[in-house]
């Protein structure tokens, strides 16, 4: 029989008992003509192919979707990685090296196990076509298996017909700021997204724009809107550390004066909430001479003032 088609009420079996291919030939022909080469993940289709497929003595036996991919067992057709197996005694051995493909045994003794082999060897082919209806709606996805498919609610859908969908805590835009949401569901729906933004003056201290997952909870907290002191200038060559950058919400800085400087100005000013400077910030680290030259004025003046004051 040269194209054998087994149908049940989910998935649709094809396989050729009077030719052989390559494991790559094998999945060609499977996407070409089918949907992809067998996935052999659990019991079922164990079963269903066990009861018929052409029972062989020797080999060639049957190729099934099963492919070493980076040293690990992974289904071809969804890119899985192996979590039922059915491995023949003492397999795999990767006995004559290379043995990255999987052939599903026929023989009385271990039939429907599995054994590796080279993917350049040739076997039987066997495909399977999808046969999910297009009855599912766009919330629900088609759970497939041998005998039975399933209309089951997509991730953030519940209920009857899957028409209840999941919502997260409702947002309020921060002060000083703005908000605006969007969603196919709602504004604090699966999916909706609110972008943030922050009046003149004020810096977005958080994530901008906040998603709605299927857990019900955004996938980030609510952002905050600070006010952002102006950058500070400093002259002279001197050292400025911030906590948050120059012109940071919040920043605390510090200064240092290069050997034989001196600083004009505080050492030390953290930037309040209402966006000012706690203390005058440095004007200049100046060299000692400099300084000394600046202050004679002021020294001048208040001799003057003392002077005048013993009269």
């Amino acid at each position: 029989m040269s194209n054998i088609l087994v149908s049940v009420e989910g998935w649709k079996f094809h396989w050729k008992d009077n030719e052989t291919m390559t494991w790559n030939e094998t999945r060609t022909w499977c996407q070409t003509k089918y949907t992809d080469i067998v996935v052999v993940h659990n019991e079922n289709v164990t079963y269903f192919l066990k009861n018929n497929l052409k029972e062989k003595s020797s080999s060639p036996y049957y190729w099934i979707g099963l492919r070493k991919i980076k040293e690990t067992w992974t289904w071809a057709a969804n890119g899985q990685s192996v979590n039922y197996e059915n491995w023949a005694p003492n397999e795999p051995n990767n006995n004559k090296a290379n043995e990255n493909c999987v052939e599903l045994y026929t023989s009385t003794n271990n039939k429907g196990k599995w054994n590796d082999d080279s993917c350049k060897n040739k076997k039987h082919p066997v495909c399977y076509k999808a046969q999910c209806p297009n009855n599912c709606t766009d919330r629900q996805d088609c759970v497939e298996q041998v005998n039975s498919f399933t209309c089951v609610c997509k991730p953030g859908f519940s209920g009857p017909e899957c028409v209840t969908v999941v919502s997260c805590e409702p947002l309020s835009a921060p002060p000083h700021g703005w908000m605006v949401c969007s969603g196919l569901y709602g504004n604090h729906s699966l999916n909706s997204n609110c972008k943030f933004s922050c009046a003149g003056g004020y810096k977005l201290n958080g994530t901008a724009e906040l998603r709605c997952n299927s857990s019900g909870a955004w996938n980030a907290p609510p952002p905050s809107c600070a006010a952002e002191c102006f950058p500070i200038l400093l002259f002279g060559g001197g050292l400025m550390n911030c906590t948050e950058g120059h012109d940071g919400i919040r920043s605390a800085c510090r200064v240092q004066c290069p050997p034989g400087h001196l600083l004009l100005g505080f050492a030390e000013f953290t930037c309040r909430a209402d966006g000012t400077w706690e203390s005058s910030f440095p004007l200049m680290c100046a060299s000692e001479e400099f300084a000394l030259f600046s202050c004679v004025p002021q020294i001048l003046n208040i001799m003057r003032a003392a002077c005048n004051n013993s009269r």
